[in-house]
């Protein structure tokens, strides 16, 4: 759908440039010069729009990379800190467990749990194996990892607005291009060529058959031999043989 949207995107780019070339035609009447500007300022948007649309895409991208770095690093820790408690004595030191959380946000409750267990019995994890850089980098990582997916929400969420704005500077293009071609098809004085010119300059071309919309047209068919019928033949009808009348 994407791909659609940025094709009608071009084909409005080609419309404005057809409107410009005959812009005093236009700008002659207040309502050719409403549309045209506004045919513009739909354009404008929409690139506006879709320069959104890929920059949140690809911090989207960036964000959900990030996230799954800090991820295989915690659960690294959180393997290693889970065995060590294992190993201590039971003295009211804390025992961790070391399964993988099902989800993140009890991945991020399971890390605070560590680090504010480990921060109370440091000397006793960090004597049994537990480097104290480890504990340094669960604590950065675990604020990196909440940043990441903050990141992942706020860009979706910059999508979605973006993508909106997208579709409503499209059809406000649409309407545009409709006015300005309903003025040349009903003025007798239009420049030679323009209609024809606009309304090849709207096409879109094909459209994506995924989302069920039908190709275009792109012109009379090739010529050629005319193909051969998929079906047999039928076989002729018998002619009786009815002899002649004696005279």
């Amino acid at each position: 759908m994407q791909k659609h949207k940025r094709r009608k995107h071009v084909a409005h780019k080609r419309s404005l440039v057809v409107g410009n070339q005959h812009r005093p035609f236009f700008e002659a009447t207040a309502g050719g010069k409403k549309n045209l500007r506004k045919l513009g300022t739909a354009v404008d948007t929409e690139a506006a729009r879709i320069t959104d649309l890929e920059r949140s895409r690809s911090r989207q991208q960036a964000a959900a990379e990030r996230c799954d770095e800090a991820r295989r690093i915690l659960m690294k820790g959180l393997r290693h800190v889970s065995t060590v408690s294992t190993l201590l004595p039971d003295d009211g030191t804390p025992t961790f467990a070391g399964s993988r959380p099902p989800n993140d946000e009890q991945l991020i409750g399971r890390i605070d749990d560590v680090l504010a267990g480990t921060s109370a019995h440091a000397d006793t994890f960090v004597n049994e194996g537990v480097q104290p850089a480890l504990l340094e980098t669960l604590t950065s990582e675990l604020a990196a990892f909440k940043k990441a997916k903050e990141a992942i929400t706020l860009s979706g969420k910059l999508y979605t607005e973006a993508s909106a704005a997208l579709d409503a500077a499209l059809s406000e293009g649409d309407d545009a291009i409709a006015v300005l071609e309903g003025i040349l098809e009903t003025s007798p004085d239009a420049p030679a060529g323009a209609l024809t010119a606009l309304r090849q300059a709207k096409l879109i071309g094909p459209r994506d058959i995924a989302n069920g919309e039908p190709a275009a047209s792109t012109g009379p068919a090739p010529a050629g031999p005319t193909p051969a019928p998929t079906h047999p033949a039928e076989p002729p009808v018998p002619v009786p043989n009815v002899p002649e009348p004696v005279a």
